[in-house]
């Protein structure tokens, strides 16, 4: 096999890594979109628990906080693999593929990654020691706090992947060559 042979092999195996990511975030998104409606029956029960049956309200709120935080936690991945989060695009608007690219790699490299570590790091004990407590929630004693507080590293998880992605494909478009 040629170098040129073995560059086109490289490519190959960095776009299917880079689409098996892509494919993996999208169907855990695609998942998570569905206890949406979890969300929704939680907050429409809440009504008639609260003023008909006078019990299990405040539970129900524990157990629709857990499910909202995990749409949310998750949907952060989701919103980066489609590229639609939150950005300034006043400026980018205006810039070709390359330049996009570099700026993308640098937003990552730079702000998200060292913020992601941090999230990370300081996530692990916490999780751990509401798992090894099955921590419950300090008002309700509702069990299932440790389930919202894993959402952290679901999230640092996704976005860490989403990122990986990302850097990687923006490096694919930075490598190319320019057309003539």
């Amino acid at each position: 096999m040629g170098q040129q042979g073995f560059r086109v092999l490289k490519t190959v195996v960095a776009q299917r890594f880079i689409e098996g990511i892509d494919a993996f975030v999208d169907r855990v998104g695609r998942a998570a979109s569905w206890l949406i409606l979890a969300v929704v029956a939680t907050l429409f029960l809440q009504i008639p628990m609260r003023e008909f049956v006078r019990y299990g309200h405040r539970e129900v709120n524990d157990i629709g906080q857990i499910i909202h935080a995990t749409v949310f936690m998750i949907g952060v991945g989701y919103a980066m693999r489609w590229d639609t989060h939150v950005r300034v695009d006043i400026f980018r608007q205006r810039m070709g593929p390359r330049a996009r690219a570099a700026i993308e790699i640098a937003g990552i490299l730079l702000f998200l990654t060292p913020w992601l570590v941090i999230v990370t790091r300081s996530s692990i004990p916490i999780v751990l020691n509401s798992w090894a407590e099955l921590e419950q929630f300090a008002d309700t004693y509702t069990p299932g706090y440790f389930l919202l507080k894993t959402q952290l590293l679901s999230f640092s998880l996704l976005v860490a992947l989403q990122a990986l992605a990302n850097v990687l494909r923006n490096l694919m478009t930075l490598l190319q060559r320019p057309s003539a």
